[in-house]
């Protein structure tokens, strides 16, 4: 999976260079490639991907939600996603939480609107990020008790 991380950093670039997603580096990646969750196409391209990032041993977003504009609609957001809930889960988060401009999207996996400053280590994120003058779009927050 790690030779995925290159293909996983150009399609969040993708993303991010709308401000829809935070900026990863391929090496970023491949640091975290076990938090990855993939969706390869017949010819090993990634088609999709998700992430998740542990803030504490209870709470993780979900991150890096990203599907190639050719595979929207075909249930690949949804599979990454849950891909990640079921990591969560393994790891003994209890809630899971992702920012967003795709509501709807997260709405149909069970999420419910949140309130962003219920989790200060993401805002304290995006303040570090906005420190390295990354400039980081105001978004929804979404949050998903796990069962």
């Amino acid at each position: 999976m790690t030779a995925d991380a290159a293909d996983i950093a150009e399609l969040v670039r993708t993303y991010a260079g709308e401000g829809l997603l935070l900026p990863r580096t391929a090496e970023e990646i491949e640091e975290a490639i076990e938090d990855y969750v993939v969706v390869v196409d017949a010819h090993d391209r990634v088609r999709g991907c998700a992430a998740l990032h542990s803030y504490s041993p209870s709470i993780a977003e979900v991150a890096a939600v990203a599907v190639d504009r050719a595979s929207h609609g075909s249930g690949l957001g949804g599979l990454v996603v849950r891909g990640v809930e079921a990591i969560a889960r393994r790891r003994g988060h209890r809630e899971v939480f992702a920012v967003t401009r795709a509501e709807g999207f997260f709405d149909s996996l069970g999420y419910d609107a949140a309130d962003l400053t219920s989790y200060p280590e993401k805002r304290a994120r995006y303040e570090a990020l906005r420190q390295r003058g990354v400039h980081v779009e105001p978004k929804a927050c979404m949050r998903k008790v796990l069962s």
